[in-house]
């Protein structure tokens, strides 16, 4: 009665270890035929298709470098402190002058530090690569657009009186100017 146990276990693992052996025989079949369908496509696609699958690679890389993490972090904060002083200057409460230079300081804050680390990313790139804050390379962030909005901005918050429908159209030039450079950013 034991040996017939035995026998029969032994048949059970001998089974479930050829089933093993089969199934890992198929899949390194399926993994060749898989490789050698992948670089036919890539035979058949040219070197145009290949370029594109390495330049995609490269940009994921680019896009997590941590100079360039940092520099979108802080154009976040940009963002979000521009939409909270327009909600402010929009409000049915008077904005308070403390406030408004408050929140514009961080805005210029955020935008030196976003700078910083933009420079620091364009430095890690390779020669002739695009900068994922397009535009802003060969400019510079000191030079473009949004730097004007914040200055802009700057100015307006500096007055005795603030004009509120001025800092509410300041922040949403502001904003105008960070959406542009996100959309250019989305489609490279």
């Amino acid at each position: 009665m034991k040996k017939n146990a035995y026998r029969t276990s032994l048949a059970v693992i001998a089974l479930l270890v050829f089933g093993q052996m089969t199934a890992l025989a198929q899949t390194k079949t399926q993994q060749r035929y898989a490789d050698q369908t992948a670089s036919a496509q890539a035979v058949k696609k040219g070197p145009e298709r290949m370029n594109h699958d390495i330049l995609k690679r490269d940009m994921s890389d680019i896009t997590s470098e941590p100079h360039q993490v940092l520099a979108m972090a802080f154009m976040q904060n940009i963002e979000t402190f521009a939409k909270v002083l327009s909600e402010q200057a929009q409000g049915s409460r008077p904005l308070s002058a403390d406030f408004a230079r408050a929140a514009v300081a961080e805005i210029i804050r955020n935008f030196d530090e976003a700078n910083t680390h933009h420079q620091e990313h364009v430095k890690t790139m390779r020669p002739g690569r695009p900068s994922r804050m397009s535009g802003l390379s060969e400019m510079g962030m000191r030079d473009s657009k949004l730097k004007t909005a914040i200055d802009t901005l700057e100015k307006d918050v500096q007055d005795y009186t603030l004009n509120l429908k001025q800092i509410a159209a300041d922040c949403a030039d502001l904003l105008k100017h960070l959406d542009e450079m996100s959309k250019t950013h989305s489609q490279e």
